[in-house]
């Protein structure tokens, strides 16, 4: 089929397809024919906890406790349908008929063989494409790049697709593979959502919330999941997914918790303004229901894990109305995350300071991508604060307000969040004092004798500085790294100097902290070896 031509009008997110009909699309927002297709899947995608139940062909599948709410990594073709049959099987006794999509990718979804695959930038594989677009024009793109990989198979029978050796959170350590496929068959997503409504879910509603990967919904997709929701009963099913089903998969899931909770909690309250029921019994129900108590964790007094960055603290002061917005929002993040808190994969507020461990212990190319993810996810979770505030306020009148709109109300908060994101110690301080008495040691005339308590002095003086870090790896690498570079900036010029000489001629020598032990006592007597 050429590429301007598709197997129906310009498909909306889950709108059927009328079979035999070829019209012309509409001008794609973009050009995609350079762009090659690369699999969603790689090796180690799946990241949920082991003992969570796995469905074939939906990656990565959970669902949240309590809540009607499901998560999953792009689906298989078959994948699809083991998905909707398990959500369906769940709320049969609901007697909810009606079941909720949102698919949280910007990216066009193209199924070769059944796979999910994505347009690339050649320039850069390794990143989903980050473009602006309206929903309309997003599904047009998707119905035109369906029609290019066609037209590229039914020419070569053949197709040149990429994907990740591996999973890699920083996108400098991903690997991109090639392989050819031989192609069997090609669909576009509309294409599938249309089947699925064929073969036993005519009830299925999609919606695209156009998201950037590892990015904060924009506003108005926080507008559109509330819009698909608010009219519909707390009880429908909402399935989530993205690539893996991690960031903007659990942003969404997390927007919907809240949205369902408001709902029901709105409906109690009604229900005890009537006395219909009293209020004690309304306060012990939503206590069960949304603030049980959950498992505590060895970090969870660390201000850090707990979201008190800079920016957040200044907007939990200049807006009061955000602290609750702020406790309401932890708690569902908290039960969208991880094992034991949650079922899921990513918390999108611990998830901050844990990639800034990694930050301090990357090497300073990698930092550079670290420290975007960083921003990006500060900024995430202060927009989620910023919903729930607004959920909150809102909700309970039915979002008669947009949250488009409230930010325009409160249009300092860009300001705020666009030029208070960076306030972190990018660098780490350290001690004065003990670094000046490390130097001293090293001056010694008997500093070669003195080379054990140099060694466990340096160890100390790295422990206190990452004295906040867990336990693990992180924390090992970070001491070491600390320990290593401390004991170069310490070195009098001419040991320095020759030890340095010694690097450079060796390149395979290790820059460990021990190794450089080892090079200082022996090229640092003065003699030449």
């Amino acid at each position: 089929m050429a590429a301007e031509e598709a197997p129906a009008e310009v498909p909306a997110e889950g709108d059927e397809v009328a079979e035999n009909i070829e019209i012309v699309l509409p001008p794609p927002c973009m050009d995609l024919t350079e762009f090659p297709p690369k699999n969603d899947f790689f090796e180690n995608m799946v990241a949920i906890d082991e003992k969570a139940e796995k469905i074939e062909g939906a990656n990565n599948f959970r669902q949240v406790s309590g809540f009607p709410i499901f998560g999953s990594g792009q689906t298989t073709e078959e994948g699809f349908l083991k998905l909707l049959d398990k959500v369906k099987a769940l709320h049969a006794e609901e007697g909810s008929e009606k079941l909720l999509w949102f698919n949280m990718r910007k990216e066009p979804i193209v199924y070769v063989n059944g796979n999910p695959f994505a347009p690339r930038n050649p320039e850069d594989l390794h990143r989903n494409l980050d473009i602006s677009f309206s929903v309309e024009d997003l599904d047009n793109l998707e119905a035109h790049y369906t029609n290019i990989l066609k037209a590229q198979a039914e020419k070569e029978q053949t197709l040149k697709t990429f994907r990740d050796q591996a999973f890699a959170e920083n996108p400098m350590d991903r690997e991109a593979v090639e392989d050819v496929l031989k192609v069997v068959s090609i669909k576009g997503l509309y294409e599938i959502y249309a089947n699925l409504k064929e073969n036993g879910f005519p009830n299925l509603t999609c919606f695209r919330i156009p998201v950037t990967e590892e990015r904060s919904a924009g506003e108005s997709c926080f507008d559109m999941m509330t819009e698909a929701l608010k009219n519909e009963p707390a009880s429908t099913p909402c399935i989530f997914t993205d690539q893996m089903g991690r960031g903007r998969t659990t942003g969404g899931m997390v927007a919907a918790c809240l949205i369902k909770e408001i709902q029901i909690t709105s409906e109690l309250r009604k229900m005890e303004d009537i006395d219909l029921v009293s209020k004690s019994t309304v306060d012990d129900l939503i206590h069960q229901k949304f603030e049980g108590v959950l498992p505590k964790c060895q970090d969870d007094d660390d201000p850090f894990i707990k979201g008190e960055f800079d920016v957040i603290k200044e907007l939990l002061e200049k807006v009061p109305a955000t602290v609750e917005g702020k406790r309401k929002i932890d708690h569902i993040i908290d039960m969208c995350g991880p094992v034991p808190k949650g079922t899921g994969l990513q918390n999108l507020r611990e998830c901050i300071i844990e990639t800034k461990w990694k930050y301090d212990v990357a090497t300073e190319d990698k930092q550079v991508a670290w420290k975007v993810l960083i921003l990006n996810f500060i900024e995430r979770y202060f927009y989620l604060i910023c919903f729930a505030t607004y959920a909150l306020e809102h909700g309970p009148g039915g979002y008669q307000k947009a949250f488009t709109s409230w930010m325009d109300d409160h249009k300092e908060l860009r300001t705020m969040i666009e030029e208070g994101k960076d306030k972190l110690e990018w660098y780490r301080t350290v001690d004065a004092a003990k670094l000046e008495h490390l130097k001293d040691l090293i001056n010694a005339p008997n500093y070669k004798e003195n080379l054990g308590v140099l060694i466990r002095t340096i160890y100390d003086f790295a422990f206190v500085t990452y004295a906040d870090l867990p336990r693990g790896a992180i924390k090992n690498n970070s001491m070491r790294r600390l320990a290593a570079t401390t004991l170069m900036e310490i070195l009098p010029p001419d040991i320095a100097e020759r030890v340095n000489k010694k690097l450079e001629e060796d390149p395979s020598n290790s820059h460990d902290f021990l190794s450089l032990v080892g090079l200082v006592s022996y090229y640092g007597s003065g003699e030449d070896h």
